[in-house]
């Protein structure tokens, strides 16, 4: 056995240094004595290599997750410009354009001036081009900075900036408050959800090294280092000590979701939010207000105890404005070295559109049964909330309890999305069932925990299985990409399914084939295989990128 030590560049003396080495894999095609190909293997995941993760610093990220829930970002912001937009509707098919509003035939289409002049556009089809805007936006700015995040001491900083940017537009929810502020809303709407995922897929990139540094962890690796476990129990204590931390992170995410709910409920009461539809506006627009308030003051916490846990410094001759991009281009380059993480993906590529998509079509419908209500959303949002602590909690305790592989967990609640996919898709030919009715927005939040609450929190700690050490980052923004920023299609492909059939349930079919591909793709991925391609990458990347010397005296490794 070889092995090839190097120095990070940077000077911490917490960072330790990154270890490759070379092991002969078994042949059994070699008779005995003879050695196969070497491989390469990475010595750092034994090593502890932040700080160690304390009480305090564990439950300051908890209480961060649960104010940073969405529920204003998304969720409020959302149906705030979607009752403005339907508000600013009219019938196409009455003349003069304008002169009368959706509310006088709900079942008539529902347009609004689009594209300049008297042109105009199916309303739901606008909010599904605003949706895929907001996409397109977070693909553009995770690549130009999700690598960035790995390297030096800013990578706290990133969090911080977008959740104040977030905080503020989420405020300007203050001065949109009728109908003819709907193109306002729909900008304020993109800009707080660009901001509020951007800071979330940042601070979710956190946890597996969060997760390393828990005393479990540690304890792991000091039994495995004097032979006590060996590398499989290993590998299996650190995947419950990633599903522990995503999971129970999850669990306050959607006890904050919840609590956020409550206390909007109680501010649409003090206002009178059913008296009027000009105070049902001002009800969306202060519930928003009211939820960034409560994140403020659950993130300081966090913002106080976080532990550093720098990168190593850039490389020689380069910027913060362009390694991004170059490190991003780079990785792109290399994709095929890492064959697991790329085919999951391209998997969580087609998964994420479809169940996203999903998420907004029944929002959609669920809006127009509610009538555009703010109590009656926030009584179906609290119910999603507890459903989702619930949900994966449970599920949680389920893989503790069974011993059940993260990998598994996450094709369990894959299977559920597809169902409620399927169920949409009924909705076309009958009204009897397939989201027309309000039974079936309270049964679709109830379950929402165990399907798509469980699969959010288990497609990321599953994702964290696959991930090169110290690159956190960088593989979390591009699955905030595929999972956010590039969820752009089905939008865009539902909002032209939408215009061509004039049937928002047609979509149906086509989010439950993007769900369905990847479910059964995803089988084929496997863990063990993943950790010597990260391995290798993270050597090729020492020498090719960082232009870090990497020596192997035993065997013969190609790194190129």
């Amino acid at each position: 056995m070889a092995t090839s030590d190097y120095e990070p560049e940077g000077e911490q003396d917490h960072i330790s240094k990154l270890a490759f080495t070379a092991v002969a894999a078994p042949d059994p095609g070699l008779s005995s004595g003879e050695t196969g190909p070497y491989e390469i293997r990475d010595l750092d995941q034994y090593v502890a290599k932040g700080a160690p993760a304390t009480t305090k610093e564990v439950i300051s990220y908890y209480a961060y997750y649960a104010g940073n829930n969405g529920i204003g970002s998304f969720q409020y912001s959302n149906l705030l410009f979607q009752n403005l937009i339907y508000q600013a509707g009219f019938n196409p098919n009455v003349l003069p354009l304008g002169s009368s509003p959706c509310s006088v035939d709900p079942t008539a289409p529902c347009h609004v001036f689009w594209g300049g002049g008297n042109k105009t556009k199916e309303y739901s089809s606008v909010i599904l081009i605003a949706t895929g805007l907001t996409f397109l936006t977070q693909a553009i700015l995770f690549i130009g900075i999700g690598s960035l995040a790995d390297y030096g001491n800013w990578n706290p900083w990133v969090v911080r900036g977008f959740s104040v940017l977030c905080w503020a537009f989420e405020f300007g929810f203050l001065g949109v408050t009728t109908a003819s502020k709907w193109r306002a809303a729909m900008a304020l709407y993109i800009l707080s959800s660009v901001t509020f995922w951007a800071s979330y897929v940042f601070f979710n990139a956190i946890f597996p090294k969060l997760a390393h540094d828990l005393p479990e962890a540690r304890r792991a690796r000091e039994e495995f280092l004097n032979g006590s476990i060996k590398e499989e129990e290993f590998e299996r204590r650190c995947s419950m000590a990633r599903s522990k931390i995503m999971n129970v992170s999850y669990f306050w995410n959607n006890v904050g979701f919840t609590i956020c709910g409550a206390l909007s409920l109680a501010a649409l009461a003090g206002i009178g939010a059913n008296d009027s539809t000009a105070q049902n506006n001002w009800g969306y627009s202060v519930s928003v207000a009211v939820c960034t308030g409560f994140w403020i003051v659950l993130a300081i916490p966090w913002f106080l105890w976080e532990k550093r846990r720098p990168g190593p410094r850039l490389p020689a001759g380069d910027n913060y404005l362009t390694f991004g991009f170059r490190h991003t281009w780079w990785t792109a380059k290399k994709a095929w070295t890492l064959k697991q993480t790329l085919f999951y993906l391209v998997a969580f590529f087609l998964l994420a559109d479809g169940i996203g998509t999903t998420i907004t079509l029944v929002a959609i419908s669920q809006t127009q049964v509610v009538e555009f209500s703010a109590t009656q959303n926030t009584y179906l949002i609290m119910v999603q909330g507890g459903s989702a602590a619930v949900g994966v909690f449970g599920a949680y305790y389920i893989q503790r309890l069974f011993r059940i592989r993260t990998k598994y967990m996450l094709q369990a609640t894959n299977f559920g999305c597809l169902l409620v996919a399927l169920w949409g898709m009924i909705g076309i030919w009958t009204t009897k069932v397939g989201y027309h009715n309000l039974w079936e927005f309270w049964f679709f939040n109830a379950q929402f925990g165990f399907t798509m609450g469980a699969q959010f929190s288990y497609g990321q700690a599953f994702m964290a299985e696959l991930v090169p050490r110290g690159r956190e980052y960088m593989f979390f923004s591009l699955l905030g990409i595929v999972s956010k920023g590039s969820a752009w299609i089905g939008p865009i492909v539902c909002s032209a399914i939408v215009d061509r059939n004039g049937n928002q349930w047609t979509s149906f079919p086509f989010v439950a084939a993007l769900i369905f591909v990847p479910f059964v793709g995803i089988f084929f991925i496997s863990e063990e295989k993943s950790r010597k391609e990260c391995a290798e990458y993270l050597a090729r990347e020492a020498a090719d990128l960082r232009k870090v010397e990497v020596k192997v005296s035993e065997g013969e490794t190609d790194l190129s």
